[in-house]
């Protein structure tokens, strides 16, 4: 099968419940001149014959089989992940806006599979520093806590609470809610500057890292209540942390130090410095159970990726682009990392299957996106932003639910 080299001129806007997703004709345009699109398309020849269940009819009653790139384009044959990772690549090149209730300067987002929830959280904004979403695409402002400048959420399903950290605030820097609509104030172990908070569900046990205090740049709850600070491994600006359960190791990453950048932890309390690939200014980090594989990523010029398997050991890697990234995730069903950026270059989001060799995609707009996570149940990204007028919410428009993803 051939796409059709058609004038890539169609207007990708829309009101019909399908609305962001790509069918038939809309889809051949726009990758009509997309080799890797046509190669995935060429290895999908190979599983099966994808010809017969393609058609360039978009099938708008049909919500829930509408998947590009056809409401036809997948049967029951298709449904299994492995054509679907081929597929990943476009999935993440095609961006949409959604409309923010709000233009807080948005820092952080994550989902609950549990509430099917999206909860995002701002660092400005006057009692309104929290949103959330069901769908990724309508968003309702919610009542935050304090008006502090919260920078880190995350989700604990085995608690089933949301825990959002901030930078600012004295004796009042954690906020927790059971249903990211109702948000009660928390007291943090110290008034450091906290930087982000991760969960791990083997240990029970919440751990946040800060930039700032005196050797006790770490705390943790058991509860996301009552904060124990424990000692870092060095007095380094600690900018985002995350846990692998299949090493059962915390590993955080910072935008200081000299060739001390990352320390690890198997139980939050202990922590011990490892050398980074490079004194560059590390922004997140993330784990891939798939790949058993960290990734990180900085801002700036050079190795602004590097990766690990066991978190002792880094590996400088090259990005897509010189960007300021901020944020990266990993979605398991499309076997994809996903990076965004703050500023630079207009593609502000870039790919890796594998950490190593990474592409620069087209986000929605030259937004400063400052945070990405994967919604497996939606089959979406998310990604907010902390600049931008009534548009700081960018979505994937694959569309794909958990029905299609394996």
């Amino acid at each position: 099968m051939t796409i059709p080299n058609n004038n890539p001129n169609t207007i990708f806007t829309r009101t019909t419940p399908d609305d962001g997703l790509l069918f038939g004709t809309e889809f051949s345009r726009l990758y009509a001149n997309d080799n890797e699109l046509q190669n995935q398309v060429n290895f999908l020849e190979n599983q099966f014959d994808p010809q017969s269940q393609l058609s360039n009819t978009p099938n708008w009653s049909s919500p829930f089989t509408s998947i590009a790139p056809s409401a036809k384009a997948l049967d029951a044959r298709a449904k299994s992940v492995i054509p679907l990772k081929r597929f990943a690549g476009w999935m993440t090149d095609f961006w949409i806006m959604r409309i923010s209730p709000a233009d807080n300067q948005w820092t952080s987002v994550c989902w609950s599979s549990e509430l099917n929830l999206f909860v995002a959280v701002a660092n400005s904004g006057i009692s309104n520093r929290v949103m959330t979403s069901s769908d990724g695409m309508v968003w309702t402002i919610r009542a935050s806590a304090t008006d502090n400048t919260w920078v880190s959420v995350c989700w604990s399903p085995q608690l089933n609470l949301f825990v959002a950290i901030s930078d600012s605030g004295t004796g009042n820097q954690v906020m927790t809610s059971s249903d990211g609509i109702t948000w009660i104030s928390g007291t943090s172990a110290t008034n450091n500057s906290w930087r982000s908070v991760c969960w791990s569900s083997q240990l029970n046990l919440f751990v946040a890292v800060a930039n700032t205090g005196t050797g006790d740049r770490v705390m943790t709850s058991s509860d996301g209540i009552t904060w124990i600070s424990r000692t870092s491994a060095a007095d380094n600006s600690w900018s985002s942390v995350c846990w692998s359960p299949q090493l059962n190791l915390f590993v955080a990453v910072a935008n200081t130090g000299t060739g001390n950048r990352v320390m690890t932890s198997s139980n939050g309390i202990n922590w011990t410095s490892r050398t980074s690939a490079a004194d560059n200014n590390w922004t997140s980090i993330c784990w891939s159970s798939q790949l058993n594989l960290f990734v990180a990523v900085a801002s700036g010029s050079g190795s602004n990726v590097m990766t690990s398997a066991d978190g002792i050991t880094w590996v400088g890697r090259t990005g897509a682009a010189d960007n300021q990234w901020t944020s990266v995730c990993w979605s398991p069903e499309l076997g994809i990392f996903v990076a965004v950026a703050y500023l630079l270059i207009s593609n502000r989001v870039m790919t890796s299957p594998d950490g190593s060799n990474w592409t620069l995609r087209s986000g929605a707009n030259e937004m400063a996106w400052q945070s990405v996570c994967w919604s497996p149940e939606l089959g979406m990204f998310v990604a907010v932003a902390y600049a931008g007028s009534s548009n700081r919410i960018m979505t994937t428009g694959s569309g794909l639910g958990k029905g299609y993803l394996g």
